[in-house]
């Protein structure tokens, strides 16, 4: 895409918190397996990448991976730009308030165990989509411990007993991904630039 404006889905208005219930209840409604959690993530990997989309672009490419068996409606695909909207703006600020779409606290912790293991899992899965790492391609020494933390994290057993300290693990595990997701998205975006077709998450 040639136009310098699709860098962007829409003429870059703050865009609302995105709210992991009422995505979920939007996703259960579109009768798609998919979760809040998994398309969040998928969408970061590609930006973390460099990758932008159309608006157009960006919500086929979303409805390709929840693969909806109900009827897409147009209120459906504004709040799915909106999510686009949202991450960008948040990947990018300077306050670093990016945050993961995961269930709230008052969901069991395993469930949130279980939600931050697929959000990085489905990130990566996303960000080595894009091709920005290439196969034998020496990475900056922040880089590949980010990458390699997330894949270790995307198999974690999800399998622990509830407690205090089970409580501070997983919010230090969760604040590890995310500022790993930021350094990711430092490295990869001083020249961000948008591409004709997105890419294909596996």
């Amino acid at each position: 895409m040639s136009d310098s404006s699709a860098k962007h889905p829409e003429s870059r208005p703050e865009a609302p918190e995105m709210a992991y219930e009422d995505l979920a209840e939007l996703f259960r409604r579109l009768g798609t397996g998919q979760t809040p959690t998994s398309l969040h993530a998928s969408l970061a990997g590609i930006l973390a990448a460099g990758h932008r989309m159309s608006s157009e672009d960006w919500v086929h490419w979303a409805l390709e991976l929840l693969a909806p068996t109900e009827t897409v409606t147009e209120g459906h695909h504004i709040i799915l730009k909106g999510l686009y909207v949202w991450t960008l703006q948040s990947l990018e600020d300077t306050g670093l308030g990016f945050t993961l779409l995961l269930p709230t606290d008052e969901a069991p912790l395993d469930e949130r165990l279980d939600a931050l293991s697929d959000w990085s899992g489905s990130f990566l899965g996303a960000f080595g989509s894009v091709g920005v790492v290439a196969e034998g391609q020496a990475l900056p020494e922040a880089v590949e411990e980010v990458l390699e933390d997330l894949s270790a994290i995307a198999q974690v057993d999800t399998e622990y007993d509830e407690g205090d300290q089970a409580e501070a693990d997983f919010l230090a595990i969760s604040e590890h991904v995310r500022l790993g997701v930021l350094t990711l998205f430092l490295e990869y975006n001083a020249n961000a630039a948008s591409d004709d077709e997105p890419p294909v998450v596996h």
